[in-house]
C-alpha cells in the first residue's frame, strides 16, 4: 500500500519531536508510517553508534523504496542533524516526494553555513533540493529564501495534547485558581541557565513577600542541570518556591490547573515552545521572550506580555503589573484558551500537517 513515511528519532525520554509525534500518530491516518532512528539510552557506547546509524539508514532506504508517496525528514539546522539527516535526504529514491520539517534553528550554526562553501554546497545538494519545507519561523523561512530555496515554505507549529485538558473546561480551570488561597507563578521547562529559570526565582525573590503579594508563590517544573542549585538558592533565601521535577500527564495538569501566570523568559534558540502553547491552552497569560515561533502569532498585551530585557527587576516589573490588574488577566485567559483550542490542539495540528502532505502529493500528479 502506498503510504507517506516520517523520519522519528528515538529518544531516552518523551520530549521534542518524539513527543509532538507520539501524540499526533493519534489524528493522522494509517496511511501514515514512522521510520525511527536514533537510540533509546543517555549511556549508548560510542563504539556502538556508527553501527546503530548504518541499521538506521539501512531501515530507511529499505522501507523507502517501494510503496512510498512521499518522505517527512525531521531535522534540526545545527551539527547534529546537518550531515545525519542530509544523508537520509540523500538516501530517499528520487521518484518520492520529500518534506523536511526543520524543527530548530541554531544562529550560530547558520552563520557557519553562511562563512562556509562547502557547507553551503551540501545545503544545495540535500535540503535545498526538497520539495516541501516546514518550519517554526518566518525568520528561518526568510533565511531559506536567502539561501535560493525557491520551492514552497509553511509555518508550522508544535501542539497541545487534548488529552491534558480532559475534563477542564475554562469555567473549571477559573473556579479552581479563585478558590486557591494562593497566587502561582509558574515556570515550566528544562532547568538551565539559557531558559532564563534563574531569572524567574531571580525576580519571584524580588517580589516575594512585597507589600500586596505575600500570598505569592513560585512553582518550577522540569529537571535539569541547575535543579541542585535552585533547590539550594530557594532554601537559602527562605523562598516558597515548588520543586515537582519533570512532570507529564496527570501531573503536568495539576501543575497547568494550579498556576495563574505563565513565565517564560527563554534566550534558548527556540522553535516554538510547547510550553507556551500549552499554558495558553490552560487559559495562562503569558510572559515571555521573542524567541523563534512567538513572534510570528503572540499578541503583546492581548496574550500576555513580551519581555524586553531578562533582568530580574523587568520581569517582576512585567509580573506585579499583571496580577494588579485581574480583570486584563481574566481576558487574556479566555483569549489564550481560545487561541490555543483553534490553533494549537493536536487534532487542529494534525488537519494542517496532512493537507500539506497531500498537497505536495497532488503537485506532484498533476
Amino acid at each position: 500500500m502506498n503510504s507517506v513515511k516520517i523520519l522519528v528519532p528515538r529518544l531516552y525520554n518523551v520530549g521534542g519531536v518524539a513527543n509532538y509525534y507520539s501524540t499526533l500518530r493519534g489524528y493522522i491516518g494509517q496511511e501514515y508510517e514512522y521510520i525511527y532512528r536514533g537510540n533509546t539510552s543517555r549511556n549508548e557506547s560510542k563504539l556502538k553508534i556508527p553501527w546503530r546509524m548504518l541499521k538506521d539508514y539501512s531501515v530507511f532506504y529499505r522501507k523507502t523504496r517501494y510503496g512510498a508517496k512521499a518522505i517527512v525528514i525531521n531535522s534540526s539546522l545545527g551539527a547534529g542533524g546537518f550531515i545525519r539527516d542530509g544523508l537520509y535526504f540523500l538516501l530517499a529514491p528520487w521518484r518520492v516526494r520529500k518534506i523536511v520539517f526543520f524543527r530548530g534553528w541554531n544562529p550560530g550554526f547558520e552563520k557557519k553555513i553562511d562563512d562556509s562553501s562547502i557547507m553551503k554546497a551540501w545545503l544545495k545538494k540535500t535540503f535545498l533540493r526538497a520539495d516541501h519545507i516546514l518550519v517554526l519561523s518566518s525568520e528561518f523561512k526568510s533565511k531559506l529564501r536567502q539561501w535560493g530555496f525557491e520551492g514552497p515554505v509553511n509555518l508550522g507549529s508544535t501542539l497541545v495534547g487534548e488529552n491534558l485538558l480532559e475534563n477542564e473546561s475554562l469555567e473549571i480551570l477559573s473556579s479552581f485558581r479563585h478558590s486557591n488561597e494562593s497566587t502561582n507563578i509558574l515556570y515550566l521547562g528544562n532547568i538551565s541557565k539559557a531558559k532564563g529559570v534563574w531569572d524567574v526565582i531571580k525576580a519571584y525573590k524580588i517580589l516575594y513577600n512585597q507589600e500586596g503579594l505575600q500570598n505569592l508563590k513560585c512553582i518550577i517544573a522540569g529537571d535539569g542541570q541547575e535543579l541542585n542549585e535552585l533547590t539550594k538558592y530557594s532554601r537559602t533565601h527562605d523562598l516558597d518556591i515548588e520543586f515537582p521535577g519533570y512532570v507529564r500527564e496527570k501531573q503536568k495538569t495539576a501543575v497547568f490547573k494550579n498556576a495563574h501566570l505563565y513565565v517564560f523568559p527563554s534566550a534558548h534558540h527556540e522553535g516554538m515552545p510547547t510550553s507556551v502553547l500549552e499554558a495558553m491552552a490552560f487559559g495562562l497569560p503569558v510572559i515571555t521572550t521573542r524567541v523563534g515561533g512567538l513572534s510570528d502569532f503572540f499578541e503583546d498585551g492581548k496574550m500576555g506580555l513580551f519581555l524586553d530585557s531578562r533582568e530580574p527587576e523587568h520581569i517582576a516589573e512585567k509580573i506585579r503589573y499583571l496580577l494588579e490588574r485581574p480583570e486584563v488577566m481574566r481576558q487574556m485567559s479566555e483569549y489564550n484558551h481560545r487561541y490555543a483550542k483553534e490553533h494549537f490542539y493536536a487534532s487542529k495540528v494534525a488537519r494542517h500537517f496532512e493537507s500539506i502532505i497531500e498537497s505536495v502529493i497532488k503537485r506532484n500528479h498533476e
